[in-house]
């Protein structure tokens, strides 16, 4: 919500609230200045940029090949000809580590023409397969990049929804691999043993943090199938997570993506605001309150009142002065999700809102586009 609403920020982050497990099926003038700033923005997308490529060498820095647009598809249509034509040649060869590093190496815009996309797609699947009939370390390399591949073509603008959908089911099933599943490897977690004394949020906020994990606690305990902190047993071992979580919202869809290492995790309905009044552009998670106050016609409505109507829990976002009171929150009408009726915030559904609350940490970048 924008215009004339305004969240009192009184409550801080209630640190290790109990987790809504995830089933996969705004703001006003006079809003308090927020931390973050310029420096968060450009850390969070750094860490969300960071991707692992098995198949290319270390001082190789492969171009992201996402945010392929028809525009881009446009401009660059001889080079994607020339992309699409390797591209059958590997694969007809049966050399899918080429086909990998074709499309990890190339510019950005290729995957907006079809062709590039559906080859894409029939490479990562290759990849999946080969890395289930491989040993030794060359499996994790190969479902990384694989999943990098279904990644771009999810982030791809100009996909089809069938091809999100299907990248999405893809990238879901590498990271029960890759990150929840008990066997995940070094690359993407990180292990603790945890020992008498031990504390989940001195962990993440000490030596977890100096180890470049972002990760939420609420985050660690889905990863490790746990939804109370006071459940984990000393000698238990626990998953964390190395890569940024981010999110990506697309305004034509109604729909919000968490993304863990740039790769879709999980997926959740949303409300828009009215007369396309939600900016577009890239921000960042700079606030989080749960249970806010409401700040409405020149007066405040508390939580817990029946006239306050953004629900249990605020994601306030900062950047450029479109993000301005803009972020997101619940509804006590879960009829507008899936709608555009607010003044420019996103609403959620109350279990979504209190998940991605638990999930998502300050700093991470939100990428709204039409």
């Amino acid at each position: 919500m924008r215009a004339m609403f305004a969240l009192v920020l009184t409550a801080g982050v209630a640190a290790g609230a109990a987790l809504v497990m995830w089933d996969d099926g705004g703001g006003a003038e006079g809003v308090r200045p927020i931390e973050g700033g310029a420096a968060a923005a450009a850390a969070a997308a750094r860490g969300d940029a960071e991707f692992v490529n098995a198949n290319v060498a270390p001082d190789s820095q492969p171009v992201r090949v996402g945010r392929g647009s028809a525009a881009d598809a446009a401009a660059v249509p001889a080079r994607a000809d020339a992309i699409a034509a390797q591209l059958r040649g590997h694969l007809r060869e049966q050399r899918v580590d080429l086909a990998a590093r074709t499309i990890l190496r190339a510019e950005a815009g290729v995957l907006a023409a079809e062709d590039v996309r559906a080859l894409a797609l029939q490479t990562a699947d290759s990849l999946v397969r080969e890395a289930a009939a491989a040993s030794g370390t060359r499996p994790t390399g190969l479902r990384l990049d694989a999943r990098r591949i279904y990644a771009a073509v999810y982030d791809c603008d100009a996909a089809s929804k069938a091809q999100t959908d299907r990248a999405f089911e893809a990238c879901r099933a590498l990271h029960r691999v890759l990150v929840t599943g008990a066997a995940a490897p070094d690359e993407t977690v990180l292990r603790h043993k945890f020992e008498p004394g031990d504390s989940l949020w001195k962990l993440a906020r000490g030596p977890w943090k100096k180890a470049g994990v972002t990760a939420e606690t609420g985050f660690i305990l889905y990863v490790n199938g746990l939804s109370d902190a006071r459940r984990i047993q000393a000698g238990q071992t626990l998953r964390i997570p190395r890569e940024p979580v981010s999110l990506l919202i697309r305004k034509s869809r109604y729909e919000l993506t968490l993304r863990l290492g740039g790769a879709p995790f999980a997926r959740f309905p949303i409300g828009l605001g009215a007369d396309d009044s939600t900016p577009e552009g890239v921000f960042i998670i700079a606030t989080k309150i749960e249970n806010p106050d409401w700040y409405f016609g020149g007066r405040k409505i508390p939580f817990g009142d029946p006239e306050n109507v953004i629900g249990t829990r605020w994601l306030g976002f900062s950047g450029d002065a479109t993000a301005e009171g803009i972020g997101i929150h619940g509804t006590v009408d879960e009829a507008t999700v899936g709608r555009s009726v607010s003044l420019g915030c996103i609403r959620m559904r109350r279990s979504d809102v209190e998940t991605l609350f638990e999930w998502v940490g300050r700093g991470a970048q939100v990428d709204v586009r039409r």
